[in-house]
């Protein structure tokens, strides 16, 4: 990648903010950019999951549907 090996952030938690997105390989920085753009910075956010139905335009283009 050519970056440097101090340019990637905390080994378990990578850069802490959207300036050390610059020192990361041009090829990601969108994704990191996000991260601090659209996701506020969250940093292992919690998160509530619920089931939902499909889209007929998914079941449709898949095939796939659940059963219950």
């Amino acid at each position: 990648w050519s970056a440097p090996t101090d340019g990637w952030g905390q080994r378990y938690g990578g850069v802490s903010s959207r300036q050390q997105c610059y020192n990361l390989p041009g090829a990601i920085q969108p994704g990191c950019l996000f991260r601090f753009d659209w996701f506020k910075g969250a940093d292992n956010p919690t998160m509530l999951y619920s089931r939902v139905k499909c889209p007929a335009e998914l079941v449709a283009r898949t095939g796939c549907s659940r059963n219950d």
